[in-house]
């Protein structure tokens, strides 16, 4: 379903972008950990700019049993982000990879529009949302840290910066603790500069993704590229200023943008997010998808609901043939037709 997978890109590049900004309280410095358990070896982190310049440097072993079988895997990385852009180097595969983090910008402005008190709450609400809680404060050899543990790993933070992590996913044991850390220390210019030694494959593209973060769509959206989207008419200042009105309850509008043909609007509480797309109606004859959609009629539109498995969502389209339009209003996670529906009410289309 192309147009679905858009509004997830969309959203992902949005929440990851929204847990960048000022990544840390600290203005620049250096810290070494060593790691142990399933991996051993050393990780180096030098920052700059609150973490909007940051270097990674990885050589590390993990060995790993399974079924009686023995794995070991070796790693030798190296990666800098300089605000958007990335480039990561694997000098033991000999290869490397370079792009421009999706929305960056949109996510900055997201953050920075919000209180300090907002701030909190939002990073609370993703907390909650993968599960995780505070376990409160401890002192690490001479640094006040927030304890937190979310999805089986246990971590001590001192001003955005992780100091030691302890955990066993899967069986594989995780455990990372700083035994060099400089903070407020001044890094040279050139640690940011990209890794030498290998040649970059660029994946600028938001279907590249960040660090392969969104990788996982590469091979459904490659079947589609070719399905050629056609543009709506209706006005963009038009669908900015009635989605701007839109009040969704404990949300906040992050973006507002025109892309491939159609409007879109991307609404945020902590991790979980409501999208609103317009596109042309001649777009849904092409989505096979909607023969297992509810269809029915509301308010004088004709309207189709259903579930979005794959994204753990659901989605409502609304039909307005006067316009030559349809308006798709997607929940990640999913809500019910009528928690769709009284958005639908709000937006004045």
């Amino acid at each position: 379903m192309k147009n679905l997978i858009l509004i997830l890109l969309v959203t992902l590049g949005l929440n990851l972008q929204a847990q960048e900004a000022k990544r840390y309280a600290l203005k620049s410095g250096y810290i070494k950990y060593e790691l142990s358990g399933s991996t051993k070896g050393t990780k180096e982190l030098w920052w700059d700019d609150y973490g909007s310049k940051t270097c990674e440097v990885e050589k590390s072993t993990t060995t790993t049993k399974m079924f009686g079988i023995k794995n070991t895997e070796e790693k030798n990385t190296s990666t800098v982000l300089i605000k958007e852009k990335y480039w990561v180097a694997d000098y033991i595969q000999n290869s490397g990879s370079t792009g421009t983090v999706p929305y960056y910008k949109e996510g900055q402005e997201f953050v920075n529009e919000m209180t300090e008190e907002e701030q909190k709450e939002f990073a609370d609400e993703i907390l909650a949302q993968m599960g995780g809680k505070k376990e409160g404060t401890e002192n690490l050899n001479g640094y006040s840290c927030d304890v937190i543990k979310v999805m089986g790993i246990k971590s001590w933070i001192h001003k955005g910066l992780v100091l030691k992590t302890e955990g066993k996913i899967l069986g594989i044991e995780t455990n990372e603790m700083f035994v060099e850390f400089k903070p407020n220390s001044n890094v040279s210019a050139s640690t940011f500069n990209p890794p030498s030694g290998v040649k970059f494959e660029d994946l600028s593209s938001v279907t590249g993704g960040f660090m392969g973060a969104l990788g996982a769509f590469d091979e459904e959206m490659d079947v589609e590229e070719n399905e050629e989207t056609i543009a709506i008419d209706y006005s963009f200042d038009k669908f900015k200023k009635i989605v701007n009105a839109c009040n969704i309850e404990g949300y906040r509008c992050v973006a507002v943008n025109s892309f491939d043909g159609m409007h879109s609007a991307s609404f945020m509480k902590g991790m979980n997010s409501v999208m609103v797309i317009a596109q042309s109606d001649k777009n849904m004859d092409k989505d096979e998808d909607l023969n297992s959609f509810d269809s029915f009629r509301h308010n004088g539109h004709t309207c189709h609901f259903g579930e979005v498995e794959e994204e753990n969502g659901s989605a409502l389209i609304v039909e307005y043939p006067s316009d030559d339009m349809i308006v798709t209003i997607m929940a990640i996670p999913g809500k019910s037709k009528d928690e769709l529906l009284k958005i639908d009410d709000k937006l004045q289309f």
